[in-house]
């Protein structure tokens, strides 16, 4: 597995090379980066999901997994409860206090952590990349952007509540949650149908990768200037959000893919939309793209270590 690891996240840094190598070539601008990333998360992320669903959910494996399908809410929540708590130990600014919890708490799960599990663990990740994905989300979407719109004085404005709770029932999640229903009642669909939704789900993990070399490129070398926040955040993706996973997964004996997949999904990268939200609510973007860039560039050599160290633990 540490093998699969080292030469996934090879695989992985040649795909974001190529997108910072478009960018500087003149391929990708912002208005084609932008129309790639709705392209992506409005259309193949939908039916990537949706077919994952179909494919590998059944009555069984929920059974099987039970209470562990609820683990990634913990996880999630444990996170922001200690994010806030170490927050206010460390006298974070207040006006970066919910983007900074955001940051610290919740992870990229599709445009990062889907091809790094896809590389590692292969398909069979697949149904727990999907159960993962619909807690973040509604994390995000509800706590996470209440804090970030706090930070902007956008808090409690009808405005802001609607464009949250419109952003929770995303093409995505629409994808995981209707791809699981017609698994659940063994609906299945014309071999045309199916041919071209998984068509167009083979998108994704590519166009991911070119968007996260964009990410890259763009932000240069002032990604290497974290500040409080920034320190703070990097912790918290890659040893508490780890560690609250583990210890969890471990409480509840939960399988070792579970462990190894709902743990390595924890400590992926800052999640890309933190970036656009700050912006839409007045908050601080510019701490958030720097997050999600340095992340990115350190999430790529952290995974090999951690799976090391979960192949060590869950023997």
């Amino acid at each position: 597995m540490v093998a699969n690891a080292f030469s996934g996240v090879l695989t992985l840094l040649l795909c974001i090379g190529a997108g910072v190598l478009a960018v500087r070539l003149g391929y990708l601008d912002e208005d084609a980066e932008t129309r790639l990333s709705r392209l992506t998360l409005h259309f193949s992320v939908p039916c990537l999901l949706f077919m994952s669903c179909l494919d590998h959910i059944n009555l069984p494996l929920l059974e099987e997994l039970g209470f562990a399908l609820l683990l990634p809410g913990l996880i999630i929540l444990l996170s922001w409860v200690l994010a806030a708590g170490l927050g206010k130990l460390f006298r974070v600014k207040k006006e970066n206090f919910g983007l900074y919890c955001v940051m610290f708490s919740m992870s990229n799960t599709i445009f990062i952590g889907l091809p790094v599990c896809l590389a590692i663990f292969g398909e069979r990740a697949l149904p727990l990349v999907s159960a993962y994905f619909p807690f973040n989300t509604l994390a995000f979407w509800t706590l996470g952007a209440a804090g970030i719109a706090a930070d902007g004085g956008h808090a409690g404005r009808p405005k802001a509540r609607g464009r949250a709770l419109a952003n929770i029932f995303s093409p995505p999640l629409a994808g995981a949650l209707t791809g699981a229903a017609c698994a659940i009642f063994a609906v299945r669909l014309p071999a045309f149908v199916s041919d071209a939704l998984r068509y167009m789900g083979n998108m994704t993990v590519p166009a991911a990768l070119l968007l996260a070399g964009c990410t890259v490129t763009r932000m240069g070398r002032d990604v290497l200037r974290p500040g409080r926040e920034g320190a703070l955040t990097v912790a918290g993706r890659f040893v508490a959000a780890p560690l609250i996973s583990y210890a969890l997964c471990v409480a509840v004996a939960a399988p070792p893919l579970v462990t190894q997949v709902f743990t390595v999904e924890s400590a992926m990268p800052v999640m890309s939309q933190s970036m656009l939200v700050a912006r839409a609510y007045s908050a601080n973007h510019k701490l958030a793209a720097q997050m999600i860039t340095l992340t990115t560039l350190l999430c790529l050599p952290y995974v090999p270590l951690l799976m090391f160290l979960l192949e060590k633990a869950t023997g």
